[in-house]
């Protein structure tokens, strides 16, 4: 018997809407070439203005649906998949590359 039937209690996690976007910081898995790791998530996040950033140390910042996203950290080349605050006009600022 669980705690919340012990209780007559009822437990609910709500994630956010699947179709909401945001930002996701996702790691490739040691082995998997940098090349590689790009043009893998260029094919799944569509266009690449998706693709925020990426670095050479295995990093890259994309923007999806949390649904996507979550199916994205699935995948045997994706190491690491996690939600990040990011804030696109702080970035354009800094950088001089609009976020559109």
């Amino acid at each position: 018997m669980s705690v919340a039937e012990r209780f007559g209690a009822s437990i609910e996690v709500a994630g956010p809407d699947p179709e909401s976007e945001g930002f996701f910081f996702v790691k490739r898995r040691d082995g998997v070439a940098h090349e590689a790791f790009v043009t893998g998530l260029l094919g799944l996040v569509g266009t690449a203005g998706r693709l925020v950033l990426h670095h050479q140390s295995g990093f890259a910042i994309v923007r999806l649906p949390h649904g996507r996203a979550r199916r994205l950290g699935r995948l045997p080349w994706i190491d690491t998949v996690g939600g990040i605050r990011f804030d696109p006009e702080q970035f354009a600022a800094v950088t001089g590359v609009p976020m559109g």
